[in-house]
């Protein structure tokens, strides 16, 4: 069994070890490029010990800042997008859940407790998140094929994780296939000029892949989907413009099952 205590602790060594290197910052994403043709995209990043400590630990200071009434931008916009539901008590699973961070978000920017649950690809994501939220149910599982039956939930909330799927067209299917009703993408990278192109970078020291996605052929994706768009939301800013030569941002989706 995985053990989160032993997680944090290698990825603080891995910290010191880059400090003690000369290098002046540590920088969540960084080291962009395309995906070149032929080669296979990778997301086994996010199954690194180092890596999964190290975003737990980034975003400590984002929930207390949220615990004292200031929440960030991007927990605001996923907050609204539940509320813009209008379902008092909505069950909400989250996919690509990471250390279960969402699920104290949510509950702090809402302002009541939430239904949740978090699912997650990997292992040691997962192994972090019962640790933390010990009260909270965690599942392992790939967006591509959720563990989960038909119309499992009020709303499937993609937390900040379509854009880190390269079969993104299938983990939406997936999305639709398990929410009753509603469904969230949460922080969308958006471009609005060049075609939806594929990243590499490195994500809290990893190699993973990141799409950024043409807004309009997005749309066009989730109307194909059958899914209507009824609201959406500034998210965090997140601007790629020196990798593709155009400025990006990023939106939050609420989307209704027609």
């Amino acid at each position: 069994m995985i053990q989160p205590l032993r997680i944090v602790r290698r990825a603080r060594a891995a910290f010191y070890r880059l400090r003690n290197r000369g290098r002046q910052e540590l920088q969540a994403s960084d080291d962009y490029r395309l995906v070149k043709a032929g080669e296979t995209p990778t997301a086994d990043g996010w199954k690194v010990q180092s890596a999964v400590a190290w975003q737990h630990q980034a975003f400590q200071q984002h929930l207390q800042d949220a615990r004292e009434g200031n929440p960030r931008i991007d927990f605001v916009a996923a907050a609204r997008a539940i509320e813009a539901t209008g379902i008092v008590d909505p069950l909400v699973i989250e996919v690509g859940c990471g250390s279960g961070y969402y699920s104290e978000a949510l509950s702090l920017t809402l302002g009541r407790p939430v239904r949740y649950v978090g699912i997650d690809f990997s292992t040691s994501m997962v192994a972090l998140a019962h640790a933390t939220y010990e009260v909270v149910p965690f599942l392992a599982g790939d967006a591509c094929r959720l563990p989960l039956r038909d119309e499992s939930c009020d709303i499937l909330f993609s937390g900040t994780s379509l854009m880190h799927i390269a079969n993104y067209r299938q983990a939406l299917a997936e999305s639709v296939r398990v929410s009753r009703e509603w469904c969230i993408f949460h922080t969308v990278p958006l471009i609005a000029n060049r075609a939806t192109t594929l990243l590499h970078k490195l994500a809290y020291g990893q190699r993973v892949v990141e799409v950024i996605f043409n807004q309009a052929e997005l749309e066009a994706m989730l109307r194909e989907h059958k899914l209507a768009i009824r609201a959406v939301f500034d998210s965090i800013p997140y601007d790629v413009d020196e990798v593709l030569g155009e400025p990006s941002w990023t939106l939050t989706y609420l989307c209704q099952k027609t």
